[in-house]
């Protein structure tokens, strides 16, 4: 499938994230993936003969027609591109409204269902034209029923098991790129990176403003084509502009642990004023304001970082993370309310953390303390 933006559960992963994770159709969320919308492109009704089926759960469906129908090129790219998204392995192992839906009508989900979904409708919202889209495409993923009222994954690629192997592969097709142009949306990135690859999803990376920050997190479809970017170190936006900063994105979080560990040696340093014998006045604890701070528990036999933490709250106001590896639980503090930050990046209601389910609880009432050993 080709690249689409959203969330790093750090992926839908790191949603950044990060990772948004990222896909709930419009009455909760979409994906964390998919950040950016692009403008709703303007099309008419085709007027088409049809029929009216029923389904096994008795819900009255308009065959759809496509003959004489015409889209334009690009604009059936675009749609084909999203479906792919929605129902490629990394989306659909954790979109939950997806995954409930599959299991109702033998994978079979209606297109009305499907433009639920903001940016496919923002694509196009013409039936017709997103039927004669998929039956005019090569695409392998994604199956148009007879009616041509209803797609599916194809059977004969069933979704990959979740398994370390998995995350483990995903991890090494994935690349971390900066020193984009701040201007860069989703369509731009898309039509710049496909010279080098095709993607699963681009991730473009925001502040707690929800501005774009130059950087950009992307999974290619082979480890071959990521190993070949990151080996590219003359890689440039434009041919005015200065070599993009490219990396695999385990040595992205090595050198951003790194750089924390310098950061805090400095600082240590600076504070001992090059004398050992000054002790540091650093407490054991400290108290933080009500409805701050989150509490993840269940973390026992979880990989995971403090780095994918704050990758996945990205944009969220994260002040410090304390965790350690192996520990079972974590806490994270925000700038603001830590239940708007953990309801952000929830997915059906539940948090996902490096693919499985963690427990939260956000600490309310008398203020609280946290160890500082730790803090990030």
């Amino acid at each position: 499938s080709s690249g689409i933006n959203a969330e790093w559960p750090l992926r839908p992963g790191e949603t950044e994230a990060p990772l948004k994770t990222e896909a709930e159709p419009t009455e909760k969320t979409e994906s964390t993936m998919k950040t950016e919308t692009e403008p709703t492109i303007n099309t008419e009704a085709e007027k088409t003969e049809t029929k009216v089926e029923t389904t096994d759960k008795g819900t009255k469906l308009e065959a759809v027609s496509t003959e004489g129908v015409e889209v334009e090129s690009h604009v059936a790219a675009k749609i084909v591109k999203q479906l792919e998204y929605y129902f490629g392995d990394r989306n659909l192992r954790q979109d939950r409204f997806l995954l409930r839906e599959v299991t109702l009508d033998n994978g079979w989900i209606s297109l009305d269902t499907m433009l639920n979904f903001k940016r496919l409708a923002s694509i196009c919202s013409d039936k017709a034209k997103i039927a004669k889209a998929i039956e005019s495409s090569n695409t392998s993923l994604i199956v148009l029923n007879e009616e041509k009222n209803k797609i599916r994954r194809n059977p004969d690629r069933p979704l990959p098991k979740n398994s370390d192997e998995e995350k483990l592969a995903s991890n090494l097709k994935t690349v971390y790129v900066k020193g984009l142009p701040l201007d860069l949306n989703i369509d731009k990135a898309e039509e710049f990176f496909a010279a080098h690859g095709k993607t699963c999803y681009i991730k473009l990376r925001k502040d707690g403003s929800s501005q774009f920050k130059g950087s950009v997190f992307i999974e290619f479809e082979t480890q071959a084509d990521a190993d070949k970017i990151v080996l590219n170190k003359e890689l440039k936006y434009t041919p005015e502009s200065e070599p993009l900063i490219v990396m695999s994105r385990n040595d992205y979080f090595k050198s951003k642990s790194m750089n924390v560990k310098q950061e805090k040696n400095t600082k240590r340093e600076e504070q001992m004023g090059g004398n050992a014998e000054v002790k540091l006045d650093v407490p054991e604890t400290v108290e933080f304001e009500k409805g701050k701070v989150l509490k993840i528990t269940g973390l026992a036999g979880v990989e995971t970082t403090r780095e994918e933490m704050k990758t996945v709250f990205e944009g969220n106001g994260v002040s410090w993370v304390t965790f350690n590896k192996g520990d079972p639980e974590a806490f994270i503090r925000f700038d603001g309310s830590a239940q708007e930050a953990l309801d952000k990046v929830k997915s059906d209601e539940k948090f996902m953390l490096s693919g499985k389910e963690a427990s939260t609880v956000v600490l309310e009432g008398k203020k609280k303390k946290v160890p500082t050993a730790t803090l990030r």
